[in-house]
Parts: structure tokens; sequence; C-alpha cells
């Protein structure tokens, strides 16, 4: 992964130069290029930590960024005014599963993300962002079975929160 500093944009940056805004799987985003690039980075992130400053530094290059700041709230446990402007479809159901992660509905964060990934295919941020956030594995776990219908580029689930 690049350093998350501002002034050293990452590679993603002069790749995305040409185009429009792209997430880690070309997906197009409501975003500047420079604070998609930092979503990707959150993307790849090792840990939520990690997925934090690139998410803040995301937020920063475009306060608009509505992807990117339900995220953001989401790990941190925040509240923000919500989206700034339009969303792709994508955008607007990843919002979705991890708002309805970060209010503790695990059950309908699990059918959300299912129905999401369904649709798109993957999206690991919205997996680890809703798998950490809910309660404690039990038998009612509607994790327990997701992880391993997940497509390869798929991470693991964060080791822990911020």
């Amino acid at each position: 992964m690049q350093p998350m500093r501002d002034e050293n944009p990452s590679h993603h940056d002069h790749l995305a130069a040409a185009g429009p805004a792209v997430d880690v799987h070309g997906r197009v985003v409501t975003a500047k290029r420079r604070a998609a690039a930092r979503y990707r980075q959150a993307q790849h992130a090792a840990d939520s930590r990690l997925a934090t400053t690139a998410l803040r530094l995301a937020v920063h290059a475009d306060p608009a960024y509505g992807l990117a700041d339900a995220d953001l709230d989401a790990i941190t446990g925040t509240a923000s005014q919500g989206p700034r402007h339009r969303q792709m479809n994508w955008e607007r159901h990843h919002i979705e599963v991890v708002r309805a992660a970060a209010a503790g509905n695990a059950r309908r964060a699990a059918d959300l993300l299912r129905e999401h990934l369904a649709s798109v295919g993957c999206d690991p941020l919205a997996f680890r962002i809703a798998a950490m956030l809910r309660q404690p594995a039990g038998k009612n776990d509607d994790f327990g079975n997701l992880a391993s219908q997940l497509p390869g580029c798929h991470a693991p689930p964060w080791p822990c929160s911020p």
C-alpha cells in the first residue's frame, strides 16, 4: 500500500487521471480523483486503522464524497450530514449496508450485503465494515457463512476495530 500522505499521490492517482474516478474494481464513484485514490487505499487496507486514515484523506480531498463519508462514520461511530451529491446505484446500496451495520442491525446488514454482492460481485469494504460491526458471533450470526461465499478478491475481516 502506498503511503497515506496527501502530498504523496499514489500510483492510482496517475492511472485514474485520464478517466472517471473509480474504485478498485473499476466502478465509477461520485468523487474527485484524489478522493477516489484514497478510497482505493481504504479498500486495500490491512486493518481498520489504515482504512480509517485513508477514508479521512478521501473525505478531506472531497468533502461531498458520500461513500467515503458513510464508511468513515460507520467505522468511527460518528454521524455526518450524509451524502451531499448524487451517488451511483452501487454506492447507495453500499451505504445502506454499512449504515444498517452501524445501527446494530446485523441481520439486515447481512441480507443487504448478500443482495449487494449479488449485484456488484465484490465489495471488500462493505463486507469488512459490516463484519467488524456485527455482534459477537453466535448461532444467529448471519456473517458466518457469508465469508466462505465471497469472491477471491475479498480479504479476511479486519482483526480489530480502531
